[in-house]
């Protein structure tokens, strides 16, 4: 059988890795650290190689593997050369597996971290520094980096003592496990008081829009370290269709959710939260009939101004248990987490659907991109309900299509 060597340092190596385990095929994920090989799972056809590799260690190991694939960390450069010249020695092909850029804007952008530096030097208020444990020295340079720089990385020795090597002091290190959700970055941020986040840009899945979303919410200044170049290579989606073809591995595909019409008139339709989610939320469900009440202590303007034209019904308070009786339909969107979930688990208990702003796997529906032509509306939403942006930009795309087509009759 045809064997599979993983170099896995980012969630994604470890979720092909277990993949290919899961269907049979015999893979080896290579992590660095102790961590990397705790959060891989104990199963069969997948063993874990784990320490740090030398080039000439790297070129023995992969002798005796068909297919190498190189899921290391965005910028863990050195690693990843050495694998490319590995496989150059032994003759092989190396396969990339790479991370979908995020797109940003609002943001301070250094090519280096020495850069960034250099600009905070000449600034005033705490940083908040996300870029790991291996890159520390250049944040010494700082003036009073010991009070104004904080520090987040990984709970273990080796991070602890490259923070304490740099001068770091005890009070400003933060040893965290991540992911770390939206809210967890805010009030991390909020307890540091951080003028400023540095952060590297790490992909969808590296945690990278939840501390930017976050820094915004706060005001808080987002010093970005560019990413070292635009990668070539497959996705995570892209390499598990590569490999079964590969393999002949064959996916039963069952669709999540199945696209209904139904009539919102006169039904009470609740939604928890008063930010920009709930207000979009508001403005759809009024064009379909919909009674609304909305319960948030604070609220956008308009949805006062909605209150005010007695387009629905506004209690200024937070949620509390109750609150969804009688209730059709029920929407969380507020802006902390543990609420939704609340929201959440009461819906479930009344058999009410819900919907989750910030957790689309919580989710009983999702809010579709909307498009309409005389008497036709439809929706649109992506086949897992979280490329938001995917489902907008074909629903614009229908627009001006049927737009165009009016303009011709």
């Amino acid at each position: 059988m045809k064997k599979v060597i993983v170099f896995a340092g980012t969630n994604e190596g470890r979720k092909l890795s277990t993949f290919l385990a899961e269907n049979g095929v015999e893979v080896t994920a290579a992590v660095a650290t102790g961590y990397g090989s705790l959060v891989m799972p104990d199963m069969p056809f997948l063993s874990v190689k784990e320490g740090r590799l030398s080039l000439e260690e790297i070129t023995e190991l992969i002798k005796s593997y068909d297919y190498i694939v190189d899921a290391t960390h965005p910028y863990a450069k050195i690693i990843s050369e050495n694998v490319k010249e590995a496989a150059k020695r032994c003759g092989k092909a190396v396969m990339r597996l790479v991370r979908p850029s995020l797109e940003y804007e609002n943001v301070l952008e250094f090519s280096s971290i020495e850069a960034a530096c250099a600009y905070l030097n000449g600034t005033e208020g705490n940083i908040f520094v996300t870029t790991g444990s291996k890159e520390l020295l250049p944040y010494s340079k700082i003036e009073n980096y010991r009070e104004r720089v904080f520090v987040r990385v990984l709970p273990t020795a080796e991070a602890i003592k490259a923070c304490s090597d740099s001068g770091f002091s005890a009070t400003n290190i933060i040893c965290m496990q991540g992911p770390f959700s939206e809210n967890m970055n805010l009030a991390t941020m909020e307890q540091i008081n951080a003028k400023f986040l540095v952060t590297k840009e790490t992909g969808k899945s590296g945690g990278f829009q939840e501390k930017i979303d976050a820094a915004r919410k706060l005001g808080t200044k987002v010093i970005l370290i560019g990413r070292p170049c635009k990668e070539e290579g497959m996705t995570l989606e892209e390499m598990f269709i590569y490999f079964q073809k590969e393999f002949g591995i064959t996916q039963e595909e069952s669709l999540s959710h199945f696209p209904m019409f139904i009539s919102l008139k006169n039904k009470k339709v609740v939604v928890i939260g008063g930010g920009r989610i709930a207000t979009r939320r508001v403005q759809v469900l009024i064009r379909y009939g919909a009674e609304l009440v909305v319960i948030a202590a604070c609220q956008s303007e308009s949805i006062k101004l909605l209150a005010g034209e007695n387009k629905l019904t506004l209690i200024e308070r937070n949620y509390l248990p109750g609150d969804l009786n009688g209730a059709f339909m029920a929407i969380a969107a507020t802006d902390d987490r543990d609420v939704n979930e609340k929201v959440c688990n009461d819906a479930r208990k009344e058999g009410i659907p819900v919907n989750v702003c910030d957790r689309k796997e919580l989710c009983d529906f999702y809010f579709p991109a909307i498009f309409e032509n005389g008497e036709v509306t439809g929706g649109l939403i992506s086949k897992d309900g979280s490329n938001h942006k995917a489902a907008k930009e074909t629903a614009a795309r229908i627009r001006e299509f049927l737009k165009n087509r009016r303009e011709q009759t």
